[in-house]
């Protein structure tokens, strides 16, 4: 196990560094001001002493811990502290990502296609931060991956929740919404189902912990100007607004969840011969989960439940975080990916085989971003939420063809074997 964990590392480490060769990044000084690496800046350029006062702007402001960890490494230049900061929690992510997949009882293969995913589709960890380093979502992810850990896998050691809940609301404030289900969900466990109240308490513990970090950044990192509607349910409504202004924008959102994951959304298809046929592996191999939130769990027990709460927690927040829906819903990528790979595992193994191929097309292997400082006209292009319904339909007539591709297969492969099934009993 911690052999292939050496691998993933050490593989994620050389992917990032090539595309760190390659890759241009923005020029932020010819850069679009609304691009949020600006707000970013102004906190790093704070914790360097470069600036005296602290400007950056709401939600921005509590966001200190990318911006902190960055202003203390030894480069002196804003992209390259970044960078490397970066790089240091991609590699941990995909390390404590692979240690947790192994510990769910994934097929290698299947934990090779989501790395795969992440280290080379353009939407991913590594192809959508390298152009534009200068974000927190990078350390977010560490963060919520090891909150994944500590709270739903490593059951033993959820004291460490608290600790996490603390850096990842410094990194990000959604880290609440994250926190607040994990609450909830270990209150039902407890209040309805009668089950150990332990988790619940210490979840609670870790919620209550992170709304007041929360506060305290708010406090001692206040944004420059003070407006009633700096804060996030002011968001929501502003978003929920708009889609009732522009009800053609709710046709978009697909078209960003198919780019945030791709092929791999045919994990979630519904599909009965699977159900049945991922029971009968598990079985036969004697495969048990370790201990998942409370008690024991098996692939669809405890955590495959946790784990669909926090997907419709993502792609709540996809829709109504502000617009940049691929991303968002990319962001809680420790708890989706791992979702849609847990249903995947479950799965006949050449479905994996399927979605790898079907994903191809969809992560532009051939290209990298071009600096989109020195050539803004190329925005619109990688801007998923720019595109017109005319430019997305493509993506549209390409899921639904794989879907039924997926379907085609699965008839014939369940023929084929069923009548191989019916051979042997007969012979018997």
């Amino acid at each position: 196990m911690k052999k292939n964990v050496g691998i993933a590392m050490g593989v994620s480490t050389i992917v990032y560094l090539a595309y760190a060769v390659v890759q241009p990044t923005y020029s932020y000084e010819l850069l679009d001001k609304r691009f949020d690496a600006h707000k970013y800046a102004e906190s790093y350029r704070y914790f360097r002493g470069i600036t005296p006062d602290y400007l950056s702007s709401f939600p921005f402001n509590t966001r200190i811990l990318s911006s902190w960890m960055a202003a203390h490494l030894p480069f002196n230049d804003l992209k390259t502290d970044f960078i490397w900061l970066n790089g240091a929690f991609v590699v941990l992510t995909v390390g404590l990502l692979t240690l947790i997949w192994q510990k769910l009882h994934l097929r290698l293969s299947v934990i090779g296609l989501g790395l795969f995913w992440l280290l080379f589709h353009w939407k991913g960890l590594v192809r959508m931060y390298l152009p534009d380093p200068v974000t927190a979502d990078v350390g977010s992810y560490f963060w919520l991956t090891l909150l994944l850990f500590f709270g739903v896998i490593e059951s033993k050691n959820r004291l460490f929740v608290v600790i996490v809940a603390v850096l990842g609301t410094l990194q990000k404030e959604s880290f609440i919404a994250v926190v607040g289900c994990m609450t909830l969900w270990n209150g039902v466990n407890g209040v309805v189902f009668n089950q150990s109240k332990r988790p619940f308490f210490i979840a609670l513990s870790a919620l209550l912990v992170a709304l007041l970090v929360y506060y305290l950044a708010s406090h001692f990192f206040p944004p420059p100007t003070s407006d009633w509607r700096n804060n996030s349910l002011v968001t929501l409504l502003r978003v929920a607004k708009r889609y009732l202004v522009e009800p053609e924008l709710l046709a978009r959102i697909p078209i960003s969840w198919l780019l945030a994951f791709g092929t791999l959304w045919i994990a979630v298809s519904p599909n009965k011969h699977c159900t049945s046929f991922s029971l009968c592996v598990f079985k036969e191999k004697g495969v048990q989960n370790p201990p998942l939130l409370q008690g024991e769990g098996d692939s669809g027990g405890e955590v495959n439940t946790h784990l669909q709460i926090q997907l419709i927690v993502w792609l709540f927040l996809s829709v109504f975080g502000g617009g940049d829906t691929s991303r968002i819903l990319f962001n809680g990528m420790p708890f989706v990916l791992t979702y849609l790979l847990l249903k995947l595992n479950q799965q006949p193994t050449w479905v994996t085989g399927y979605v790898f191929l079907m994903s191809l097309p969809l992560m532009r292997l051939h290209e990298v971003e071009p600096d989109l400082g020195r050539f803004p006209s190329e925005t619109h292009r990688w801007c998923v939420e720019c595109w017109t319904m005319s430019e997305s339909w493509g993506y549209a007539v390409y899921a639904l063809a794989v879907l039924a591709g997926y379907y085609y297969l699965l008839r014939h492969f369940n023929v084929i074997g069923g009548g191989k099934t019916q051979d042997i009993q007969a012979r018997r």
